[in-house]
């Protein structure tokens, strides 16, 4: 079976922000009390609160519920409050190492002071998992309270460990996210397990909970990239507050598994742009198929109305196929343009337009809504316009009599691009008027290779229904790009021109390319080994001249090729730009290097700084404008030398290990076939170079060489990638 997407409007996105919330309240509701009562009363009596000595755990939080309202108090880093005489829980967040802790105490007020005492060790692992063995933990998210009254959120951790309790009211929920062991981007996983629970009342001794796949919902999910494939990463969100995530392909497949009766909200996010997956609703034993990213992505059916002499615009950005919306551009711009008479109105990005007040009577309108995508990574609709041309009268109250033409394409492959065979064009145009405004008809289907410089006219077959059309289009195998334009008109008279420049990719490469004045020079990205130990940032600085003294870049850093590659670094945010004359602006940007460790060891290397920039007048698109080189990072174990002591005229014999980063595993892997130089110094001298080794498969070396006349000490040194030599520990050896 397939399933759309949720269709968001830019009116329900701005809803969807609540959408976690409301789960929480679902999940964890308890029956709220009549009447609140102040934890702190006439009676009250100091508790004080403390970990258990020696456990090493430091407290970082303290909340308090009273039993009978629970009314919750939530003291922060606060070791001390007064309590009236009743029954509490208290729960305290911790971290430490790779665990977060919630540790739960029941306690009494009665008639004294007291304290109360939090005890790390008696908290379980929680464990969310399934009979895959080949997966692995990407991130744990838990939150434990009454939904009602207030909850506690786990400390972000590696892993998760809670208190048992057996509390009536109190429930833990639990959210869990698994993918294949060593996932990447050069290597995304090809399932993801989304496991979700909820222990109400009581969280028993035994915190492990196991499913079999098929006992779990499942749906393939086939993502469409956007002309090339840009590093994805499923997100989903439960009740907590932070959502969990896991490198996906960005075009190709995978399947999202999820636990029996989940509540999750998916989202697939490629850095400058994502599609909403919507609730996840799958039944056991069944298994759905959703399609995303579908090309031609072009704008879904927004809302402009007439009501009170006043026309609003309010229209939506891209969504693909199925209706996912497109998330906003990092450099996406829009401009809604309203001219009636000589009269003209504008509106700029994410703005609603609003005209003044209109003079009763039918009028003639023209409506512009542009959207420009200025993208390296995101290649496919970068330019989207509907002009609409209607005839309406201000003073009812109604929607604008607009057409919405809806274009589709048959065989468009994961990347979005059409081979050399024939391609048929579908075109769907509705009226907002539903049968008011009579029949609505198809009048002109065309094509262009150059970027609408050219346009070609198709013939145009009627569809079986009103306001449906094909049309038949073979690509030219030079053809890099497919751009469409689609007329359409209704019975009242009122017209659509819907144009979609790159529409989708054609059967040749994307070339570079050039147009107008616009020029971009003087990059400076500092071309050094970028070892990945963390999250990093790299920024590159440029010069962006251009006659109207406007224009937009963006860059993009990917390794292998251009239209296929296999690792991506984006800049996820505007550039910075000082102007440096009415023409000239110098411009800096950051580029993402966020979770490097997730690129896998294939894409350690030369990667590639592409940019395109878009100006009124011109177009640049350079796809290697500066290198930087991405290393894994190597490691020396300390050195050991024997005999020791050593014998004067003797020989002595170094051995260590030689590893580096294991991007796709967890830890450091043997780095074979590496040469390693034994280095002795004496006393304060310099260090010299004795002797040297190969390293075997296991990265291990094994060096003989003379003994020293004196006592010294000895190290390992390997220089043999960018960025800097490795160096051991040092090993002393006295001479005798």
């Amino acid at each position: 079976m397939t399933r759309s997407a949720r269709t968001l409007s830019r009116r329900a996105r701005r809803r969807a922000a609540s959408a976690s919330a409301a789960l929480a309240a679902l999940l964890l509701a308890t029956p709220a009390a009549a009447h609140a009562v102040p934890l702190q009363a006439t009676g009250a009596h100091t508790v004080a609160f403390a970990v258990k000595p020696g456990s090493g755990v430091p407290i970082a939080t303290v909340t308090v519920f009273n039993r009978t309202t629970w009314q919750a108090s939530a003291l922060g880093g606060n070791t001390r409050t007064t309590l009236a005489p009743g029954s509490y829980v208290a729960v305290a967040t911790a971290a430490t190492g790779s665990a977060g802790y919630l540790i739960v105490r029941t306690f009494n007020v009665s008639t004294a002071a007291q304290t109360v005492t939090f005890d790390p060790s008696a908290a379980k692992n929680v464990v969310l998992h399934t009979d895959d063995t080949a997966a692995e933990r990407t991130g744990i998210r838990a939150t434990l309270g009454t939904g009602s009254s207030g909850t506690v959120s786990a400390p972000v951790a590696r892993d998760l460990r809670v208190t048992p309790f057996s509390v009536p009211g109190l429930s833990l929920a639990v959210h869990e996210m698994q993918q294949r062991v060593g996932s990447s981007q050069a290597s995304p996983t090809p399932y993801v397990y989304d496991l979700e629970h909820v222990w109400k009342d009581t969280l028993p001794s035994t915190t492990t909970l196991k499913w079999n796949r098929t006992q779990l919902g499942a749906e393939s999910v086939v993502v469409h990239g956007p002309g090339t494939r840009a590093p994805t990463l499923l997100n989903s969100t439960s009740w907590a507050p932070d959502q969990l995530s896991a490198p996906v392909t960005g075009a190709g497949k995978f399947t999202w598994y999820a636990s029996p009766k989940a509540h999750l909200i998916g989202r697939l996010e490629s850095g400058t742009g994502g599609y909403a997956l919507g609730y996840y609703d799958n039944p056991v034993g069944r298994t759905e198929t959703l399609t995303v990213g579908t090309a031609p992505v072009q704008p879904s059916r927004g809302y402009t109305t007439l009501s009170g002499n006043v026309l609003t615009s309010d229209e939506n950005l891209p969504g693909d196929q199925t209706g996912a919306y497109q998330s906003d551009f990092a450099q996406l711009s829009e401009s809604t343009v309203l001219t009636q008479g000589d009269r003209t109105w504008t509106a700029g990005d994410r703005q609603r337009l609003t005209t003044e007040e209109l003079p009763n009577g039918p009028q003639e309108f023209t409506l512009v809504h542009t959207m420009v995508a200025t993208s390296a990574s995101y290649r496919l609709s970068t330019r989207t316009q509907d002009v609409w041309r209607f005839r309406a009268d201000p003073s009812g109250s109604s929607a604008a009599p607009l057409i919405d033409p809806v274009l589709a394409a048959s065989g468009l492959d994961a990347f979005g691009h059409v081979g050399t065979g024939p391609v048929t064009l579908s075109v769907s145009a509705t009226s907002r008027l539903g049968s008011t405004a009579g029949a609505v008809t198809v009048t002109g289907i065309a094509w262009s290779a150059d970027d609408g410089a050219h346009w070609t006219d198709l013939p145009v077959t009627a569809g079986p229904r009103t306001g449906t059309a094909t049309a038949r289009l073979t690509a030219p195998a030079t053809t890099p790009w497919v751009s469409l334009r689609v007329t359409a008109t209704d019975a009242l008279g009122n017209t659509v021109t819907r144009t979609l420049t790159r529409a989708f990719g054609g059967p040749a490469a994307a070339p570079e390319g050039h147009t107008g004045a616009l020029a971009i020079s003087n990059v400076n990205i500092e071309n050094v080994a970028l070892v990945a130990t963390g999250n990093q940032e790299l920024t590159a600085d440029y010069t962006l001249t251009d006659p109207s003294g406007t224009a937009a870049a963006d860059l993009v850093l990917y390794h292998g090729s251009y239209d296929r590659p296999t690792g991506m670094l984006i800049e996820p945010s505007r550039p910075v730009c000082t102007p440096l004359s009415a023409k000239a602006q110098r411009c800096t940007a950051t580029l993402s290097t966020q979770d490097l460790l997730r690129l896998g060891a294939a894409n350690a290397g030369t990667w590639h700084l592409a940019v395109v920039a878009d100006s009124a007048t011109g177009h640049v698109e350079d796809h290697d404008v500066a290198t930087v080189t991405l290393v894994r990072k190597a490691h020396l174990s300390t050195v050991d030398v024997t005999p020791e002591p050593v014998t004067k005229g003797g020989r002595i014999t170094a051995t260590g290990t030689l590893t580096r980063d294991d991007w796709d595993g967890t830890t450091p892997s043997g780095y074979a076939g590496r040469t390693v130089k034994l280095q002795f110094c004496k006393g304060t001298s310099p260090w010299t170079t004795v002797a040297t080794g190969t390293t075997d498969a296991g990265g291990r070396v094994r060096i003989g060489a003379p003994a020293p006349s004196g006592n010294g000490r000895y190290r390992l040194a390997y220089t043999g990638d960018p960025g800097g030599p490795t160096l051991s520990g040092t090993d002393g050896v006295t001479v005798r």
